[in-house]
Parts: structure tokens; sequence; C-alpha cells
């Protein structure tokens, strides 16, 4: 899931759906969720907060990669800005859970930029993973797209 600012809203009715499911069913085993969340600042945007951090504690949430793009680094390393590059920081595993284990990736938010830089971080993360052309890496983008593996809920 990539939902940066008031993008993150609507994934957290499917964090909810999940966490009930979990508790109904404590012997089902649940695949990895992933969200990438990001905003300007995070003492002032960090929408959600709590309840994402409380679906990490109970394993609701597998993994959560947050970004603060007006933020000073906390650190040595420069911390990524966009959720584009939390995304390429984790290209391994976002490439193995869309190629090998038949994941899906849900888009939403800002279509102006987030969303088209977000496109082409995944055709250039497919490219390098898969090691094909740009041209091939977009032709496997669109297959998710058409296997309803990726899709966007965006907006300007």
């Amino acid at each position: 899931m990539v939902g940066p600012g008031t993008g993150v809203a609507p994934f957290i009715g499917f964090l909810q759906h999940r966490a009930k499911q979990r508790q109904e069913n404590p012997d089902t085993e649940f695949g990895e969720t992933w969200l990438f969340f990001g905003c300007r600042h995070k003492d002032r945007e960090f929408l959600f907060r709590d309840e994402l951090e409380h679906f990490v504690e109970n394993g609701t949430l597998t993994h959560l990669k947050v970004c603060f793009s007006r933020d000073a680094p906390k650190g040595p390393e420069p911390a990524p800005k966009y959720v584009q590059h939390n995304l390429c920081l984790h290209a391994q595993d976002v490439a193995r859970i869309l190629l090998q284990q038949n994941g899906c990736i849900y888009v939403c938010g800002d279509a102006k930029n987030m969303a088209k830089d977000v496109n082409e971080t995944l055709i250039e993360i497919v490219g390098k993973e898969l090691t094909v052309d740009k041209l091939e890496a977009m032709k496997v983008v669109a297959e998710l797209r058409d296997k309803k593996c990726y899709m966007q809920d965006v907006w300007a």
C-alpha cells in the first residue's frame, strides 16, 4: 500500500478489516502487509500515527515505511524524502511480493506527482529486478494492472 498524506485514509479501513480477519481466524496465515506513508512533517502531519503504530504492534501491518519530506534527517545518512524513495530502498522486497508471490500494490493519493512518480519507480524496480529494458518493464507493470494487482485511487 502506498498512501502518502490523506491517501492513507482508505488503508486504515483495509487494516481494520485485516485485523478483524486475523482475530476471527487465528490459525490462518496471512501474507505480508506493507504501507509506504509520507508527509511533509512528522510532528504535524503524520495522519493516523497511533493507529498505524498499533497495527504494527499487533502484527496486522508487517512493515510501516515512513518519510517526511520537509523534516531534517536524523543522522548521517540522508532519509528518504518521498514514498517512491522508500519503494526504491525496498525494491527487492517489492519485486518479490509483486512478481514472485502474486502480491498486489494499491496506490492512493495525489495524481499530479506522486502517482506518476510511483509508477515510474515500479517500472525501474521491475526492470532492475528482472534485468529487462524499460519497455519490457512497462509491459510487466501493465500486466500487473490488467490482473488488478496494481490499483490506483488518485486525484488531482
